[in-house]
């Protein structure tokens, strides 16, 4: 009877282990067969950011009581989570089995990778009160004609803190985690790990 009742108490304590062993992101559309197995060539297009949410508003109503500099200061952040974002990816899925890289025209892969980031929370940092800044992207990968054959959401985020307090830096971190977690996904793919 004690015996069972120690099972049991394992169990419950490594449910919370055992449901954190899944993969690292959430897949709402996958081709099946998989069309990418073995095929490692893809090219990824710039980021885009359509129909943003910053915290809990559209970009445009969070910009709107910017000023020129404040929204300077975002097209440069956006131009570095693209970039932050690229880089990650094309290190990360860097292998024998797979290249990514950057598009320039329908002829430089088999396969393209399309990101919105469909929200932001830029965080803060005051020393006193810190709150993370915290990125989602959908992430698709489509043919050259643009049709979707695998559709995943990914998040990443980043902690405020001394060492990190800019906000721009902070979502240019978490870019970098989207990218390498983008990167794991299209080896997962192409080495039909399932």
């Amino acid at each position: 009877m004690h015996r069972r009742h120690a099972l049991w108490i394992l169990l419950l304590c490594l449910t919370p282990l055992l449901a954190a062993c899944g993969h690292p992101w959430k897949t709402s559309r996958q081709a099946v067969p998989n069309p990418f197995y073995g095929k490692g060539r893809f090219a990824v297009v710039p980021v885009a950011f359509l129909a943003l949410e910053v915290g809990d508003v559209s970009e445009a109503d969070w910009m709107a009581d910017k000023d020129a500099e404040q929204r300077q200061s975002w097209q440069e952040d956006k131009s570095g989570i693209n970039e932050q974002f690229t880089e990650a990816l094309m290190a990360e899925a860097a292998s024998e089995d797979a290249i990514v890289v950057k598009a320039m025209s329908a002829a430089d892969a088999p396969f393209f990778i399309r990101a919105n980031v469909t929200y932001y929370e830029p965080g803060i940092f005051t020393g006193v009160f810190n709150k993370d800044t915290h990125l989602k992207a959908t992430v698709q990968i489509t043919d050259p004609a643009g049709t979707v054959l695998d559709e995943v959401l990914f998040e990443a985020k980043s902690p405020a803190t001394l060492m990190n307090p800019s906000s721009g830096g902070r979502a240019r971190d978490a870019a970098s985690q989207l990218g390498k977690l983008t990167g794991m996904y299209i080896l997962h793919r192409v080495r039909g790990d399932d």
